[in-house]
């Protein structure tokens, strides 16, 4: 299957900014206008890029960054959908980063929460409670994972690419617009491979193993 290079749920937002631009053109409106309009088409074309990724390890056990972003935290926590103590991992993204999200593992999506919420700054310590969320559980026959899609305050909209069921490693399964946080729940028997305040690439970096021991 060819991958789009630039995500079609960004092509009503390119569509706009650009039809302005020219109309700052084609009306000769003052040079700062121009420069405006070109500066918000531009970063609407960046925004919504779509590379492709490769995985640092794709061995049996190995975990990949669902997301793009800053890790900010990493605890324990009770997992949504599984209800078990988890580590939890969250991943803070900028209005620069991807924000396309991929399968942590190989293996199946199983179930999928949506959360109706509200839309609190990330810094706010109840955006993880109450703000709109998306939540996946990806499974194998050695883990269960947890991806939770959290909107921002400026953010107002969360995709799904997909519907559940078999999904590969590093696969694209949804995205969240305009920054955002995604926290990712990992089993207690899972070695980490990175710290907190890391720089991540979604479907690349290397996050942790499953212990099978």
């Amino acid at each position: 299957m060819k991958t789009e290079i630039i995500l079609k749920e960004g092509y009503p937002y390119i569509a706009v900014t650009g039809g302005l631009f020219l109309i700052s053109l084609l009306f000769r409106f003052p040079l700062l206008v121009q420069i405006i309009a070109f500066v918000l088409f531009a970063f609407m074309v960046f925004f919504f890029r779509n590379p492709e990724r490769i995985p640092e390890d794709d061995s049996k056990g190995a975990v990949i960054s669902p997301s793009d972003g800053v890790v900010t935290e990493i605890t324990n926590a009770i997992s949504p959908l599984t209800n078990k103590e988890s580590i939890k991992i969250s991943i803070r993204l900028s209005l620069f980063d991807v924000h396309v999200q991929r399968s942590p593992i190989e293996g199946e999506m199983s179930a999928r929460e949506y959360i109706h919420g509200t839309f609190l700054s990330l810094n706010s310590p109840k955006a993880s409670e109450l703000n709109e969320q998306n939540r996946v559980l990806f499974k194998n026959e050695i883990s269960e994972i947890v991806v939770n899609q959290i909107a921002g305050f400026i953010t107002r909209r969360i995709v799904m690419f997909r519907d559940l069921g078999p999904i590969r490693l590093a696969e694209r399964y949804g995205m969240i617009t305009f920054g955002s946080q995604v926290d990712v729940y990992l089993p207690l028997n899972t070695k980490l491979k990175v710290t907190e305040f890391q720089k991540l690439k979604g479907g690349e970096t290397l996050i942790g193993y499953i212990d099978e021991n």
